[in-house]
C-alpha cells in the first residue's frame, strides 16, 4: 500500500485530518481503497460502501473524515500533486542543468511528465471528468509550477535562452504538452487523433518535438 502524506491531504477543506495513529491508518486505508478501485472501473461506478468494505472501515468512519466520495478523490489528487512538485523540483533544479544542452532538458522533462501521467492514469482520468472547480484550479497550479521550474532550468542550459519571448514560448509548450497528455488519458486508445495511436515512447518523443517547435527562434 502506498502511503500518502496526510499533512498534504489535510490541506483539502473537505478532509478532516486525523489526530491519532489509529485514525491515520484508517485514512490511509480509505485512500488506498479508492486508488485500487479506480484501476478496475470508472469513479462514478464506485460507491462509498465499496470503499468502506475494501478499506475495512465503516461508512461512518469515512464520512467522519471526508465530506463525500469526491473529497476522497480530491485528497488523492492533492497527494499526487505534492509528489509531482517534489519530482519536478528535483528534475528541474537549475544547478543540475547548468551548461547542459537544452535538448536534454526537454527530453528529460517530457519523459518524466509522460511517465507520471501513464503511471497515474486511473486517478488522473477520474480527476479530469470530476467537474470539481477546486480540483481543476489545483491542477492548473501544476502547469504553472512546471512552467516556472522549466524556465529556471532553461536559463541555466548552454542554450542560455533569456527574455520574455523565450519564457512565453516555454509556457505555451508546457500547456500544450499537458493538454495532449490529458487528451490521451480521455481518448486513448479508441481515438484516431494525431497522437492517440502512438506508443508511450513515440508519444514522449512527440511531446519533446512540440516543446522544441515552441522554443525555436526564441530570443537568446
Amino acid at each position: 500500500m502506498r502511503l500518502h502524506d496526510l499533512a498534504v491531504v489535510g490541506r483539502i477543506d473537505r478532509v478532516t485530518a486525523p489526530k491519532q495513529a489509529r485514525s491515520e491508518r484508517s485514512l490511509q486505508r480509505v485512500l488506498a481503497a479508492l486508488e485500487a478501485l479506480l484501476k478496475t472501473r470508472p469513479f462514478d461506478e464506485i460507491s462509498i460502501p465499496e470503499i468502506a468494505a475494501r478499506s475495512e472501515c465503516s461508512v461512518a468512519t469515512i464520512y467522519g473524515r471526508f465530506k463525500d466520495k469526491h473529497s476522497i478523490l480530491a485528497a488523492l489528487h492533492e497527494s499526487l500533486r505534492e509528489r509531482m512538485f517534489v519530482d519536478l523540483d528535483l528534475l528541474l533544479d537549475p544547478v543540475r542543468w547548468r551548461h547542459q544542452p537544452l535538448d536534454e532538458l526537454i527530453d528529460a522533462f517530457c519523459t518524466q511528465l509522460a511517465d507520471c501521467y501513464r503511471l497515474e492514469r486511473h486517478l488522473l482520468t477520474a480527476v479530469l471528468v470530476l467537474g470539481d472547480r477546486e480540483v481543476y484550479e489545483r491542477a492548473a497550479q501544476n502547469m504553472e509550477h512546471a512552467s516556472r521550474c522549466f524556465v529556471a532550468a532553461m536559463h541555466a542550459t548552454s542554450a542560455g535562452r533569456r527574455g520574455a519571448e523565450a519564457e512565453s514560448r516555454a509556457s505555451i509548450g508546457i500547456r500544450a504538452a499537458f493538454g495532449l497528455l490529458q487528451q490521451r488519458l480521455l481518448f486513448h486508445p479508441s481515438a484516431r487523433g494525431r497522437t492517440e495511436g502512438l506508443s508511450d515512447a513515440v508519444f514522449r518523443s512527440e511531446l519533446a518535438t512540440l516543446m522544441r517547435m515552441c522554443l525555436r527562434g526564441a530570443a537568446r
